[in-house]
């Protein structure tokens, strides 16, 4: 019996540790330092593409699944490619393809939570919490970014959260 009372009460306290860790994991204000590692644009124009660093920023902020984060990582490419620098988009997305896999780097999958979520959907309810860290940033007081919150709110978040609840 008190063999049965022990193991129960170990099983009891390692989940009751694993939800309490899983609870503690909570979303942080959005940073950016636009391009990670990587210049924001060119000698002759310095922000050529920090505004594809920036959104992406975003993406990798709020984190997800592996194919939202490929997806993100796809866009960063294209924008940047799009902005005349079609080299630059080819190094930059085999540096976020190897380099931004979750983890507790600053630049990671995902680096706005306090702790790794790994690659997982996002719950409705945290990124309703996203959408108003956002909307409560410095950064949406900004001309330059403040465009670029609103159209991530309107074309990302809005969209995650209506799948979210479906």
């Amino acid at each position: 019996m008190k063999m049965l009372t022990l193991i129960f009460t170990l099983v009891f306290s390692i989940n009751t540790f694993a939800q309490s860790s899983e609870e503690s994991v909570e979303l942080k204000p959005f940073s950016s330092d636009y391009c990670s590692k990587w210049p924001d644009g060119k000698d002759e124009e310095p922000a050529q593409w920090a505004d594809c660093c920036f959104t992406h920023d975003m993406h990798y902020w709020i984190g997800g699944t592996e194919d939202e984060k490929k997806a993100s990582d796809l866009g960063l490419k294209e924008c940047v490619k799009l902005s005349g620098a079609s080299l630059n988009s080819f190094i930059m997305y085999i540096g976020v393809r190897i380099g931004g896999k979750p983890g507790d780097a600053e630049y990671a999958w995902g680096f706005g939570y306090n702790s790794s979520k790994g690659y997982e959907k996002i719950p409705a309810l945290e990124l309703e919490k996203a959408k108003t860290l956002l909307e409560q940033s410095p950064y949406n007081q900004e001309e330059n970014t403040k465009a670029l919150i609103t159209k991530f709110i309107d074309e990302v978040l809005t969209v995650k959260i209506s799948n979210a609840l479906e």
